[in-house]
């Protein structure tokens, strides 16, 4: 009989794969920027919005998808996410200006991710997994990470048949997923583990009690700090290593490796947690994408291809991570029957993280003409961060452990 908490569970499979074609698209988004520019113009905040679109609908959404996948019917959940991001995808490629480009993209995209991203996949893993919660997780939640590797190989589509034509190749992809989705998803959760039914009350605090608490708001600027500071630093980073004299395609095969690293760090990140605590794996994420964006820092004062390495590999490896150390960190705060309601409101904080980062980072090079302002600016929120961990852990450290914090190691 097969270890029902097996790896090679379709459920793990179809979530990395839903995260790799669409939340993963943000990731990807850099290599596009060039030709968006060339082609509709503008200032670089404007064609950023479309991320910060992507995102704001990611925010809006996650609530609703962490209720919904709770309390209704994840399958349909899935696949409607999936058919939104197909949609946005295929208008995009065909748009006749960037205003329809932004719209199209940022909003199909937006409610797939919202629908179909970490919120969702959170709970279908959550449902699947107990003992390797952590990096099932992990390997769920690398998909979007592992959208970085896709820059070479996005680049080499638009090299050959454009941009638009790369955009229609992800419309395809996703597009595909529906029928997986259909076979593999459940139609509701708890099925396997006698979960009490759709509607019943849940054991522990309310949401209400949650949320009025100091830990879920800490854990939210937890979460809300990484993607902020990650787009901050990497979304102009085709531009900005064109700056520095590195080629198109050097400045690509840097986000492909930080690609494979981002992929295995949010796997590792789950294994950590699951074997040292995480919010010790926490901490070593975060210290890491500090050193990374200090060498960012030191780039502008020293460039060369010794700190452009040692950026991409200690901003990629944790870069994602804090999504797998967080999905173990709710069970500190939250019950079971309620895990996908509040890891839904969490990533509201995550999801707008997204959507400023790109934005603030064209409207700082926009406003000051400096890279440098844009560096340190995410050197002090990751500060905000750590600090925000640490509070985090003393005040949850002698929490009743629930169910759920105690099989996925979110005590420790």
């Amino acid at each position: 009989m097969r270890d029902p908490e097996s790896l090679a569970n379709p459920r793990l499979g179809l979530a990395f794969a839903t995260m790799l074609f669409v939340s993963g698209l943000a990731n990807t988004f850099p290599i596009f920027f060039p030709p968006l520019l060339a082609e509709f113009g503008g200032s670089r905040a404007a064609t950023a919005s479309t991320v910060t679109l992507f995102w704001l609908g990611g925010a809006t959404l996650g609530p609703l998808a962490g209720h919904l996948v709770d309390r209704w019917n994840p399958r349909r959940l899935v696949m409607l996410g999936l058919a939104a991001a197909a949609l946005g995808f295929g208008i995009g490629a065909l748009a006749p200006t960037r205003t329809v480009f932004v719209l199209a993209v940022g909003l199909g995209g937006g409610v797939g991710a919202g629908l179909t991203g970490m919120v969702a996949q959170a709970a279908l893993i959550a449902d699947a997994y107990v003992r390797r919660r952590g990096l099932a997780t992990g390997i769920a939640f690398s998909g979007s990470m592992a959208a970085y590797a896709l820059a070479t190989p996005a680049q080499w589509a638009i090299d050959a048949v454009g941009w638009r034509g790369t955009f229609a190749g992800y419309a395809a992809a996703v597009a595909i997923l529906l029928p997986l989705a259909w076979r593999i998803c459940p139609a509701r959760l708890g099925a396997r583990r006698g979960a009490p039914p759709a509607g019943a009350p849940a054991a522990g605090p309310g949401v209400r009690q949650i949320v009025g608490g100091a830990p879920f708001w800490l854990l939210s600027v937890v979460f809300t700090v990484p993607p902020l500071v990650g787009y901050l630093a990497i979304v102009q980073h085709a531009l900005y290593f064109g700056s520095l004299g590195f080629s198109a395609q050097e400045a690509a095969a840097m986000l492909v490796v930080g690609g494979v690293l981002s992929t295995s760090g949010r796997a590792l990140a789950g294994l950590a947690a699951d074997r040292f605590g995480a919010p010790a794996a926490g901490l070593v994420s975060y210290a890491c994408s500090l050193v990374g964006t200090l060498c960012l820092v030191g780039l502008e004062f020293a460039p060369g291809h010794a700190l452009a390495y040692a950026y991409v590999l200690f901003v990629f490896l944790p870069l994602g991570s804090r999504a797998t150390i967080v999905s173990v960190l709710v069970g500190r705060v939250a019950p079971p029957a309620l895990y996908g309601t509040v890891f839904g409101l969490l990533a509201v904080g995550n999801n707008l993280g997204a959507a400023a980062g790109p934005l603030l980072s064209g409207a700082l090079f926009d406003l000051t003409g400096s890279y440098l302002v844009i560096y340190l600016v995410a050197a002090a929120l990751l500060a905000l961060g750590i600090a925000a961990l640490a509070a985090f852990t003393r005040l949850t450290r002698r929490s009743s452990p629930s169910s759920l914090g105690r099989g996925a190691g979110g005590l420790r």
